[in-house]
């Protein structure tokens, strides 16, 4: 009799539906699962660098392009219906001036730099209010050395990046934040986590980590990597990196064109004297046999301007 009331307890106690505390919301897993195929599909915002709602981080040595690709991608965020932020503590208004001969963003494109004379003493605070009150869904932040917490303590690097998702989760925001790193790891060590200064936290904390990186096949060629992507398939990685050409359009604005895509490690490799003339002479080769400049730098992965050179050498 005492066994069937100790059973009958325990199976109560088993059924019992979860209880919420400390903090924590409690539900069965098959709850969470089935909520979770009633969820909508991950949104690209950009392809294979920046997905609806992830926090990223955009990182590469400096001086090879980053805010140019990153502007490159707001914009065409901005183009597609989203009223977007960009925090910009790089450029100066005659930098921008000197890299866009055309001022054609789209309206709801919005750049944001300090306010030198009366400085906010919490610039995450004062993204976060300036956000706010311009009613946007999207926040570039260039660099992540103006929120002043020093990435080389893994403690800081933790907070920072506890802080940004907070705020992604408090306002829906998507977040993308730009980050320098060590000259070695541009065209000489492939693009991986590591070279991000309080990697282990960051690492944890952060949705997707898009990698860009100078090419040592020319100067005007970059490849970019997905080295972190936690929401989606990844598709960019060591074996096939996106590689673009940075170059100035018609409006004479900076930016870069795709240039198809390779494996990292051909990009890693510098090209002996042998090598570049194997190049110069399949690029006569290509042209002899009427392919335009454009087409020949396509197939042999290498800007156009090179291939121009190519041929005037």
């Amino acid at each position: 009799m005492k066994e069937d009331i100790f059973d009958q307890s325990f199976k109560e106690y088993q059924e019992c539906g979860p209880v919420d505390g400390g903090g924590f919301h409690v539900e069965r897993m098959n709850q969470c699962i089935d909520e979770a195929h009633q969820l909508p599909p991950l949104v690209p915002l950009y392809p294979n660098i920046v997905l609806e709602g992830d926090l990223s981080i955009i990182f590469g040595q400096s001086g090879i392009g980053k805010t140019i690709f990153a502007m490159q991608i707001a914009r065409y965020i901005a183009e597609n219906g989203k009223r977007l932020l960009y925090v910009d503590c790089e450029m100066t208004p005659r930098q921008l001036g000197n890299r866009y001969g055309t001022a054609n963003f789209p309206p709801t494109f919005l750049r944001a730099e300090m306010d030198r004379e009366h400085p906010s003493e919490d610039v995450l605070k004062g993204i976060e209010e300036v956000a706010v009150v311009n009613h946007v869904q999207v926040v570039f932040i260039d660099n992540i050395t103006a929120l002043g917490q020093s990435l080389d303590r893994s403690a800081d690097a933790g907070t920072l990046m506890a802080s940004l998702n907070t705020l992604k989760k408090q306002y829906n925001w998507t977040l993308v934040v730009l980050n320098h790193v060590p000259k070695m790891f541009s065209g000489y060590q492939p693009l991986s986590l590591s070279a991000i200064q309080g990697s282990a936290k960051i690492n944890q904390l952060i949705d997707d980590a898009i990698g860009i990186a100078q090419s040592c096949i020319d100067s005007n060629l970059v490849y970019v990597k997905q080295c972190k992507w936690r929401n989606g398939e990844l598709t960019m990685g060591a074996d096939h990196v996106a590689v673009y050409e940075r170059c100035k359009d018609g409006y004479g604005n900076l930016g870069f064109i795709s240039r198809g895509f390779g494996t990292e490690q051909e990009h890693l490799s510098i090209e002996s004297g042998n090598e570049r003339e194997e190049i110069k002479a399949r690029v006569r080769e290509l042209s002899a046999k009427g392919m335009t400049q454009t087409a020949i730098a396509e197939q042999l992965s290498i800007s156009q301007s090179k291939v121009s050179r190519l041929l005037k050498e």
